[in-house]
């Protein structure tokens, strides 16, 4: 009889591949046979780890359906099967693998998609907006976001899909121009929902510039690297200080 931890590892593989040949053995003359009773918790172990990516991933289902979704589903736990007990946690890499699904190449923008999917969902598994966090623009200037507010680039647009499909509206959806260009959407938890609101690039690039520790003399500079100033500035102003999860606060000191 092999180890716990080889069995364990025998018992995973059995289920997640349907491959039960290595614990025949755990069957005794005129049991269950181990490929049935296995085939009975494959069954239950998939459908779980489906109805979880169903959740985490709402959007893929609707765009490809049903039945290409489980199979999408099959051949990414085969790959990446969960390394712990938190479904809430499982499809990081999802995205990642829809990229290099050959099935599934011919919707590029499906990535993105999910991308966006998985960012609302730790959005709503987060810290609601009244936990913030304070980032410097300069000595005197502070911007406050939610600390669950996160910023991500799409090359598609994940957020005009997902609102589309959201409302049901399959006219906007067959409308969305599918042009491969920068897109930036911030999100974040309000209450109990996820929020999402497209940026304009030169204020993605700025506040992924502040999300990610740097100063606002470099931020601001990444900005104008993608657009001229008054474009920049305005989009700054309008896509972040007059955001509703923003705060600015100015402070105004004396010289003595």
């Amino acid at each position: 009889m092999p180890a716990l931890a080889d069995l364990q590892r025998d018992v995973m593989r059995a289920i997640l591949s349907g491959d039960a040949m290595s614990t025949d053995w755990l069957s005794a003359p005129g049991a269950l046979p181990a490929s049935a009773a296995l085939q009975a918790h494959r069954d239950t172990a998939l459908g779980g780890l489906t109805n979880s990516l169903r959740l985490t991933f709402p959007s893929i289902e609707r765009l490809v359906g049903e039945v290409f979704f489980d199979q999408i589903v099959l051949a990414y736990v085969a790959i990446a099967p969960p390394r712990s007990a938190d479904l809430c946690a499982y499809g990081r890499d999802f995205p990642s693998f829809l990229s290099n699904h050959a099935p599934a190449a011919a919707l590029a923008y499906l990535a993105d998609v999910a991308r966006l999917d998985w960012a609302i969902a730790r959005a709503l598994g987060g810290p609601s907006e009244a936990r913030r966090r304070d980032l410097s623009i300069d000595l005197d200037t502070v911007l406050s976001v939610p600390t669950a507010l996160t910023v991500s680039r799409f090359d598609h647009p994940a957020a005009a899909i997902r609102a589309a499909l959201d409302a049901g509206d399959d006219a906007a959806l067959g409308n969305i121009d599918l042009e491969p260009r920068p897109r930036f959407v911030a999100v974040w938890r309000s209450v109990r929902l996820a929020v999402t609101r497209e940026l304009a690039a030169p204020a993605g690039v700025f506040l992924t510039a502040l999300l990610d520790g740097r100063g606002g003399d470099d931020a601001l500079a990444a900005a104008l690297a993608v657009a001229p100033p008054g474009a920049a500035l305005a989009a700054i102003r309008s896509d972040i200080f007059e955001a509703s999860f923003a705060q600015i606060t100015i402070s105004s000191r004396t010289t003595p």
